[in-house]
């Protein structure tokens, strides 16, 4: 059965259909090996992410937290090798279970990542013919196919390789989606074009209060968004996503908070503590069971209210028949006995809020096995 399928996990209004049942695939299911790295990278990701050498993350685990630092200075402009840096990661971080959360910041002083790269891109397109919608429609379709053959090696040496890192770039896009980790970006400088569009593929968004900012600038070159206009809507609206597009400017914090483009907006000094304090209390929850969320969350734009409570349904039944869930519901009824009856949600949250009435992530500690 034939089924195009968007970056965002979803149909597409050209193949016409649902998910099976509103089912989907797993968490990177579908991707092919070589979509994130090839051999090399699951070897990594054994090894766990934290040890993984990337030229443009610089990495730091405590706990179950992953920090990935964006270290392309002075300006920390996206390029090719920024794209392939996350490629990599995000496979590692979905088979490294020792991680639960990852937070992304900017290393340089007041920079997140600023945009893509104008003068990479405009050097890999200079010579490039003028190509028409349906050509360039034919030709993704096409470097999709061959990925899906494992065909990476050949389209690699072909022309057709910049294209091949889009979809690359549009796979690691839905890791970051259907991640058993909560990926926060904690944005302390300009967050812009590539940069943004990646930004909203993460759970959250935390900004500074001074020296971030928010743009696209897309339009002003006469370039269409590559990778995170979809979700751009799902956030903002569509009205809002184009004003943003057509003024070409930037945004600042409280600008993004209204639009509802962040999730925060925190004093500078306090941001990265902030980010922190709640990716560990994020990463406490269980792995499998933020999988299967995030996945009712981010597939509901695309299927039917059938389709999303047969999704639902299955979550709910497979969460709930795990060894973890049904310790966590005795610990619960235990801590119950002795009071009034009244929810310990209500009358005791802290355990419950902070993580530490079960640890929910017991049973898989340490890098996956292969």
């Amino acid at each position: 059965m034939d089924r195009t399928v968007l970056p965002g996990g979803g149909p597409s209004e050209e193949a016409g259909e649902e998910l099976d049942g509103g089912l989907g695939e797993e968490p990177g299911e579908g991707l092919g090996e070589e979509s994130g790295g090839g051999q090399a990278d699951h070897r990594a990701a054994d090894g766990g992410a934290a040890g993984l050498e990337l030229s443009t993350l610089r990495l730091e685990q405590s706990g179950r937290v992953l920090t990935a630092w964006v270290d392309a200075p002075p300006f920390n402009y996206m390029t090719s090798a920024m794209q392939h840096d996350f490629i990599r990661l995000a496979e590692a971080v979905e088979h490294d279970v020792s991680v639960g959360a990852v937070v992304v910041t900017g290393a340089p002083a007041g920079r997140f990542i600023t945009h893509f790269d104008i003068a990479q891109m405009s050097s890999q397109m200079d010579g490039t013919p003028e190509i028409s919608r349906a050509v360039a429609r034919n030709l993704y379709r096409s470097v999709r196919a061959m990925t899906g053959w494992a065909g990476e090696r050949v389209v690699a040496r072909s022309s057709l390789k910049g294209l091949l890192g889009v979809a690359r770039f549009h796979d690691m896009a839905r890791r970051l989606m259907y991640s058993p980790a909560v990926w926060i970006a904690a944005v302390n400088g300009p967050c812009g074009g590539g940069g943004l569009e990646l930004s909203v593929f993460f759970d959250m968004r935390v900004s500074a209060d001074r020296d971030a900012c928010f743009g696209l600038p897309e339009l002003s070159l006469g370039l269409n968004t590559a990778l995170g206009g979809q979700r751009l809507v799902q956030l903002v609206g569509p009205s809002r996503a184009l004003e943003m597009m057509l003024e070409a400017r930037f945004y600042e914090p409280r600008e993004a908070l209204e639009l509802g483009l962040v999730n925060r907006v925190v004093p500078a000094e306090d941001l990265l503590d902030t980010v922190r304090r709640m990716a560990e209390r994020y990463a406490g929850r269980p792995r499998n069971v933020v999988a299967l969320q995030k996945r009712i969350l981010n597939d509901a734009p695309y299927l039917s209210a059938r389709a999303s409570l047969a999704q639902e349904a299955v979550a709910a039944l497979t969460s709930m028949s795990s060894p973890a869930t049904r310790a966590a519901m005795r610990q619960w009824v235990r801590t119950q006995d002795g009071t009034d009856g009244d929810s310990v949600f209500l009358t005791r949250p802290e355990p419950w809020i902070e993580g530490t009435a079960l640890d929910m992530n017991a049973p898989a500690r340490g890098p996956a096995s292969p």
